[in-house]
């Protein structure tokens, strides 16, 4: 069983909720459900988010794993201030992924610890959106659309906080930034694509960390023309 699947199956018990209670709630039968529990399949991002609901248990507690939302959004804040001008959402969103998982890669522990989800477009936390869309109505960013339908986001703020960062995480940040900062969009997507942590999973299901570590060493965070 994985630390999630034993986590929904303790809480459900306290809670003194049935397998079939909980698989209703979730829209699926009981048979998919016990899936779930047994560790066969792992919930998709939708079931997680209602798991997490239902039980009333944040989503960093069902997979059992430390995150930080306060040091993801100095990331945020970090990548901008890194690359200087406005940078495309999705973009952004992806030099995000490379951060954490390249510093899972290397430390075996992420940078934040948030969940990434595995969308058509690539990975992207599971927090990008609504923490952007908080910080847009606090007038902490710039978000300006372009013609090409493209969302470009700027910071407002002068001296972001970085204090959770580390030296060594703000160098592997700079070093991202820097192979990725004049390259486009689609570049960053397909390169995400190519990698096992996003292959390995299903439209919808969060990506384990631990997946990175299979990777060559070479298509962790490095374009593949810049790869010595």
């Amino acid at each position: 069983m994985s630390i999630i699947s034993r986590n929904i199956e303790r809480l459900r018990k306290e809670r003194g909720f049935s397998q079939e209670y909980v698989a209703g709630e979730l829209g699926i039968t009981r048979q998919t459900y016990l899936t779930i529990e047994s560790g066969k399949r792992d919930p998709n991002a939708s079931e997680i988010q209602k798991l997490s609901a239902l039980l009333n248990t944040p989503i960093q507690t069902l997979f059992g794993e430390p995150r930080d939302n306060d040091k993801f959004k100095q990331m945020y804040f970090y990548v901008l201030k890194c690359l200087g001008k406005a940078v495309p959402k999705s973009k952004l969103a992806k030099l995000l992924y490379l951060a954490d998982f390249r510093n899972f890669y290397e430390e075996l522990e992420p940078m934040s610890g948030v969940q990434y989800v595995r969308r058509s477009y690539g990975p992207v936390a599971d927090i990008f959106f609504e923490l952007t869309d908080v910080m847009y109505d606090n007038g902490e960013i710039n978000i300006d659309k372009m013609e090409s339908g493209a969302m470009m986001i700027s910071s407002r703020s002068i001296a972001p906080d970085e204090t959770l960062l580390t030296d060594v995480e703000k160098r592997r940040i700079r070093e991202i930034c820097a192979l990725w900062r004049d390259r486009r969009t689609e570049e960053i997507m397909n390169f995400t694509h190519g990698q096992k942590p996003w292959k390995a999973c299903r439209d919808g299901e969060y990506i384990p960390y631990s997946l990175i570590t299979q990777e060559d060493p070479h298509h962790v965070y490095t374009p593949v023309d810049e790869r010595r």
